[in-house]
């Protein structure tokens, strides 16, 4: 019988079903060989990291901490647990990429490119009668997928890069992406929360995901003994202004502002992550995300629900 146990009690703990370890995890590694034998756990979900407070801008300027948490530690945990014959699920994260993905194709043609001067010779050679910007909107982009090499651009994302490369390679070990986690918990954590207490926020498309999902997606996880690593997002990318837009149908008096990538960029200490994740992997292995659309609405008004009873 499995013994599973979440360590780490912050947002996305919070949400899981399963007993906590209380040991504050360290740097020393006989402390927690000690914690995971006097546990003795079947199976491990690290939901250890710090994203800072109130959002990634404490990383920069907290680099030790983050460092510690974010990839020293899980690395040891990981250690730890391969030795022991522990299964172990570690919440990643998506921000390791940025920007438009290798992966982009012409929806008209159903033609890979994998860049936007590749399209633009494409647009020349097969739509020569077209206006280039018009063809713009035919441009997209299947995603970065798990092989694809991180392109950093934060202290946050470059520590849990490094804590990717140091525990993938462990034969126990399930490292399971995330972006933007969107849940109905009234929480400063929530992407949610995070946003609409923002007169400011960007348009661009990005993956996230639903915290409902997630949880079903650990269990699936555990029950099909998954390792590797897995982008878990929703299918269709979502914009910070659609969230917001989705909550004004409950708070129509909230009012915000849209800036460009560019401009959050000079008003951040930190570069934020803008990218799309390929979660093709993970639906050809059986676990299938709702639509985003669905998720959002239906996360949307229990949120409400839920920010009326606090």
């Amino acid at each position: 019988m499995n013994n599973i146990l979440v360590w780490g009690n912050g947002f996305i703990g919070n949400h899981l079903k399963y007993d906590k370890i209380q040991d504050r995890a360290t740097v020393n590694q006989g402390d927690i060989k000690t914690i995971l034998k006097a546990y003795n756990p079947t199976i491990i979900i690290n939901c250890i990291g710090f994203t800072g407070r109130p959002n990634i801008d404490q990383c920069e300027t907290e680099k030790e901490k983050t460092l510690i948490t974010n990839t020293v530690i899980p690395t040891i945990i990981a250690s730890e647990c391969d030795k022991l014959g522990i299964h172990m699920i570690h919440i990643g994260s998506g921000c390791i990429w940025n920007g438009p993905s290798p992966h982009r194709y012409c929806s008209l043609c159903n033609i890979k490119v994998s860049n936007e001067d590749e399209f633009k010779l494409h647009c020349m050679m097969s739509h020569s009668d077209k206006n280039l910007m018009d063809m713009k909107k035919y441009l997209n982009d299947y995603g970065w997928n798990e092989n694809d090499p991180p392109n950093p651009v934060s202290f946050y994302s470059e520590t849990k890069t490094a804590c990717d490369f140091a525990i993938k390679s462990l034969s126990n070990v399930a490292i399971l992406r995330i972006r933007m986690p969107i849940s109905d918990q009234n929480s400063s954590r929530n992407f949610i929360s995070k946003i609409r207490n923002y007169k400011q926020v960007i348009d661009i498309p990005n993956s996230a995901t639903f915290v409902d999902d997630l949880v079903g997606c650990i269990d699936w996880a555990i029950e099909n003994k998954k390792t590797g690593i897995y982008n878990v997002v929703n299918p269709e990318p979502i914009t910070a202004a659609q969230v917001m837009k989705e909550y004004q149908k409950y708070i129509p008096d909230h009012k915000f502002e849209i800036i460009t990538g560019t401009q959050l960029d000079q008003i951040t200490k930190a570069r934020r992550s803008n990218c799309i994740l390929d979660g093709s992997k993970l639906r050809s292995e059986g676990f299938i995300m709702r639509s985003t659309k669905e998720a959002l609405e239906e996360t949307m008004k229990q949120y409400i629900e839920n920010m009326k009873e606090k």
